[in-house]
């Protein structure tokens, strides 16, 4: 059987399924108002876990292509600062997109709440912000709408739980190649080269610079009374560090900033970015690491509790797994978002496969969770179909494997 990723069991995950037979939810309950529809509060029926459901009705979707183009994205992204769709159900006049539930607000909230971060904070913010960029763009990902509001932390009162979200106006883009694309973006943070309509996957780095200065000074470098004004300050080129703000920036701050608001062939590339000293003054902190063990443990799993556990790492709540995902962070010492066979070998000289990150998640979670009542209905839900997990049912989510198995037996697994 083929090593399965989180993009195999979420793409197929509501095949032949309807969303008010898996979710019940309550239209008082709202939770906020997506681009395209209204988010509420949505309980799973079978284990009773909240997830936020936006709900999009097709007859008013005017770019049918954007919110494809958004949803099949965000399905194949694996990384913990890239939003969580579980999964998409759809029926003649709505699609349903399950979420997972933001509390915490965007980084715009959070500049309004602070007026501005020290560079603490805004070294916590930053360092998530470009772990995505990184990740995303090494498939080739151009998300061409970085901003503040893009960026949601899943918890109010901790920095280090942000998720990039809304990439419906995203690109595949070549390296090394300029596209005439059209101007995308929103006006205080949009690169200059975009307002020619000649650019690449650089004029993400240039929104980063601008949501940086934002973060340690809390207004934008480039303004004006207009959008047209603002997009002409933006071709000029011209900012300053002149606010009081600026009085306890270091100078490693200021210089990453300049470097990244500079015309697009003199801008910092990704790698560059990662190895400023500025960056180089945070530290990670790592906890549940990949062992040898771990690896044998998960080598010895029946297939199915393989499959099982997979699909239940993508589902956890952030919470539950955060001791593991500070073990992926720390591990991954390139930033790549993978966790590459090089590393796993450096770190604890056993030779493995490349891991993602719900992989990661997946081969690390311990019994006392796993098994708790409500997981195991979770998993079983999910590969069963009428009581039973078989070939039909685990061919409904693209998966070949001869099995007959009823809940009793499936448990037993684990």
């Amino acid at each position: 059987m083929k090593h399965i990723k989180k993009v195999d069991l979420i793409k197929n995950s509501s095949k032949n399924k309807k969303f008010h037979d898996i979710y019940e939810i309550n239209k008082n309950d709202k939770l906020g108002q997506g681009s395209y529809g209204m988010v509420f509060k949505a309980i799973h029926r079978a284990t009773g876990l909240a997830r936020a459901v936006k709900i999009i009705h097709k007859a008013s979707v005017k770019q049918k292509e954007r919110l494809t183009n958004e949803l099949r994205t965000v399905e194949l992204l694996d990384h913990p600062h890239v939003i969580r769709v579980f999964e998409t159900y759809e029926d003649n006049d709505y699609i349903y997109v399950i979420m997972e539930i933001c509390k915490g607000g965007d980084i715009f909230d959070k500049v309004l709440e602070y007026g501005n971060f020290d560079e603490q904070g805004a070294l916590i913010i930053f360092i998530q912000i470009i772990r995505s960029v990184v990740y995303y763009q090494s498939l080739n990902i151009v998300h061409r709408d970085l901003k503040p509001e893009n960026f949601l932390f899943q918890t109010n009162n901790d920095l280090n739980t942000l998720y990039i979200i809304d990439f419906g106006l995203a690109r595949i883009f070549e390296p090394g190649i300029l596209h005439q694309w059209t101007k995308a973006g929103t006006a205080y943070y949009v690169a200059p080269e975009v307002l020619e309509g000649t650019y690449d996957n650089r004029c993400d780095l240039w929104s980063i610079g601008v949501i940086l200065y934002v973060l340690l000074c809390g207004y934008p470098p480039f303004y004006g009374e207009t959008e047209q004004e603002i997009l002409y300050s933006i071709q000029k080129g011209k900012f300053d560090f002149d606010g009081p703000e600026w009085k306890n920036v270091s100078l490693q701050g200021k210089e990453l900033i300049s470097q990244l608001l500079k015309p697009y062939k003199q801008r910092l590339n990704l790698q560059q970015i990662l190895q400023h000293d500025w960056l180089q003054k945070y530290v990670q902190k790592g906890e549940v690491t990949l062992t040898q063990a771990h690896i044998e443990r998960w080598l010895a799993y029946h297939q199915i509790k393989q499959i099982g556990l997979l699909y239940l790492a993508t589902q956890l709540e952030q919470s539950e797994i955060v001791n593991i995902k500070n073990g992926f962070l720390f591990m991954n010492k390139s930033q790549s978002g993978v966790l590459t066979k090089a590393e796993i070998e450096q770190l604890i000289k056993y030779k493995y496969q490349d891991l993602e990150y719900y992989q990661f998640i997946a081969i690390c979670l311990e019994p006392s969770l796993y098994k708790i009542e409500k997981y195991l209905i979770l998993m079983f839900t999910f590969l069963s179909s009428n009581g039973r997990i078989t070939k039909d049912s685990l061919k409904a989510i693209d998966i070949n494997l001869e099995c007959n198995l009823d809940y009793k037996q499936f448990i037993n697994l684990f």
